[in-house]
C-alpha cells in the first residue's frame, strides 16, 4: 500500500514515521522546503492535556462582543473576516452551549493524555534533541475568581485522572523561583504535573530524517494542485507542474488550507485559519532561569522556557488567511513577558525577541477532524486548532493504525468529519 501524506507539519511527520515503522510506502508532499515551517514553526510549545477546553467556552459570544475590534483582546475577530465566518460562526455559537462543550473538552481531553503517552513512547523508541521538558506547567491566578474557575477545572480534570496541584502564592514561587518578582501580585495558581514543553519545529525535523531512515520519501518545495479522482475514489494527487502521484490512500494534512484542496470531492470541511502569534528571545544572561512553562490566567497566554530561549505565545486572531504581523498584537506578547517575568524583559531588547505568526486550522466544535471521508481513499488531519502540537503524536499514532488495517488504540469516531453532517 502506498499512501501520500499532503502537509509535513507535526501532525503529517508523526503519522509519516508510524506508518514508515509500519512497513507502509509513504510519501509526504510539502510546499515549503523543510518540515514543520508554518503552524508548528513556533507555536507556543507546550503540551497540554490541561488546557484541552475548546476555544468556545459557554459565554464565549460575550467576550467577543466585548472586545470586538480591540486589539489587546486574547481573541479578536476582525471585521473584513466576518463574512467568511457565518456558517462557522454559527456552529462555534451552538457548541458552546455547557453540555456540548463539556462532551468536546473531554474529547480533546481523551486524546492529549493519548498523545502524552505517544509522545513517551517516540521518546523511549529514539533519541530526540527538542528543548523538551518534563518539569510540567504552571498556571498564575491573579485574582480570586480565577481561583474559582481554576478549582472547577481542576475537578473536570481529576475526573479525567489529570494530576493538578493547587498552589498558594508562596507555594507557586517555590516551585518557579523565576516568578518571586511578582508573588505580591498573585492569588495562587495550579500546577499541571502530566503537561510537557518542547520546540515543535526541531521535533519534527528530527523525527522526519528518523522516517526517511525508514524508507518515507519526502517531497519539499512541490505544491500539490489537486486531488486525482477516478470513478468516486482518490487514487493520488496532481502537482503544480503536472506531475502525478499515485496512491491507495491520501491523507489531507495541510491545516487549514485543507479545506480548500478536498472542495473538489465535493467533501466540505469546516476549518478556518485563527491566527497565533509568538515571541522568542535569548534566555537572559546572569538571572534565574525559567524552569517551567508559565501560564497566565489573565492575558491567556503563556510564558515558555526552550532551551537556551524564552517563548510568549497565546491569543487567537480571526482574520482570514492574513499572515501579517500585527504590531499591536506582538506588543501584546510583550506586555505578558513583562508581567510575568519583568526581569528578564527588562534585559531582553526589542531587536532579540524573534516575532512570528502561524494559522491554526480550527474547527467549529474545538475538536480535530481525523481519519476516513465518504470518498474513499480520502483520509483528514485536521482541525485540531491550538492543540496541534498536544494531539501530533496520538494523531499520528492512530491515523497510522487505521490507515495500515490495524485496530486503532484511540478510537477515532468521536473525531470524525460525519458529526458535521
Amino acid at each position: 500500500m502506498h499512501v501520500v501524506i499532503v502537509g509535513c507539519g507535526v501532525i503529517g511527520v508523526t503519522a509519516a514515521w508510524f506508518l514508515a515503522r509500519a512497513g507502509v510506502s509513504v510519501t509526504i508532499v510539502e510546499r515549503r522546503d523543510g518540515p514543520a515551517l508554518e503552524t508548528s514553526f513556533a507555536n507556543a510549545g507546550m503540551l497540554t492535556p490541561s488546557l484541552s477546553s475548546p476555544w468556545n467556552a459557554p459565554g464565549v459570544w460575550l467576550t467577543v462582543l466585548k472586545y470586538l475590534g480591540r486589539k489587546e483582546a486574547a481573541l479578536l475577530v476582525r471585521a473584513a473576516a466576518f463574512p467568511g465566518l457565518l456558517a462557522w460562526g454559527c456552529r462555534f455559537l451552538r457548541d458552546s452551549s455547557s453540555a456540548r462543550h463539556e462532551i468536546n473538552m473531554r474529547k480533546n481531553l481523551r486524546l492529549c493524555n493519548y498523545s502524552i503517552e505517544i509522545m513517551n513512547e517516540i521518546s523511549s523508541c529514539i533519541s530526540l534533541d527538542f528543548d523538551s521538558s518534563l518539569a510540567g506547567i504552571i498556571e498564575v491566578c491573579r485574582d480570586e475568581s480565577a481561583m474559582r474557575r481554576g478549582r472547577e477545572r481542576s475537578r473536570f480534570l481529576g475526573a479525567d485522572e489529570v494530576p493538578t496541584e493547587e498552589l498558594s502564592p508562596g507555594a507557586v514561587v517555590e516551585r518557579e523561583p523565576a516568578l518571586d518578582p511578582i508573588a505580591g501580585e498573585l492569588a495562587g495558581g495550579f500546577y499541571f504535573r502530566a503537561d510537557q514543553v518542547g520546540d515543535a519545529h526541531k521535533f519534527s525535523c528530527v523525527l522526519a530524517r528518523r522516517a526517511e531512515e525508514n524508507g518515507a520519501v519526502f517531497r519539499f518545495g512541490d505544491t500539490v494542485e489537486g486531488l486525482l479522482s477516478a470513478r468516486g475514489r482518490v487514487r493520488g494527487v496532481r502537482l503544480l507542474g503536472g506531475e502525478e502521484i499515485q496512491a491507495d490512500r491520501v491523507v489531507a494534512a495541510a491545516g487549514s488550507y485543507t479545506s480548500a484542496l478536498v472542495r473538489p470531492t465535493g467533501i466540505r470541511v469546516p476549518v478556518c485559519p485563527a491566527k497565533g502569534y509568538s515571541l522568542t528571545a535569548p534566555m537572559p544572561e546572569g538571572l534565574r532561569p525559567l524552569g517551567h512553562a508559565v501560564l497566565d490566567d489573565r492575558y491567556k497566554a503563556g510564558v515558555v522556557p526552550l532551551g537556551g530561549r524564552i517563548r510568549v505565545g497565546g491569543t487567537v486572531e480571526f482574520t482570514g488567511f492574513n499572515q501579517d504581523l500585527s504590531p499591536e498584537r506582538v506588543a501584546n506578547l510583550r506586555r505578558l513577558l513583562a508581567a510575568v517575568l519583568p526581569r528578564h524583559a527588562d534585559q531582553i531588547a526589542p531587536g532579540d525577541a524573534q516575532p512570528w505568526c502561524g494559522l491554526r486550522p480550527a474547527s467549529p466544535d474545538g475538536v480535530p477532524i481525523i481519519g476516513p471521508t465518504p470518498v474513499e481513499g480520502l483520509h483528514l488531519a485536521t482541525g485540531h486548532g491550538h492543540l496541534g502540537w498536544s494531539m501530533a503524536a496520538g494523531t499520528g499514532k492512530a491515523l497510522a493504525q487505521h490507515l495500515s488495517g490495524a485496530k486503532p488504540d484511540l478510537p477515532l469516531s468521536d473525531y470524525a468529519l460525519a458529526r458535521f453532517t
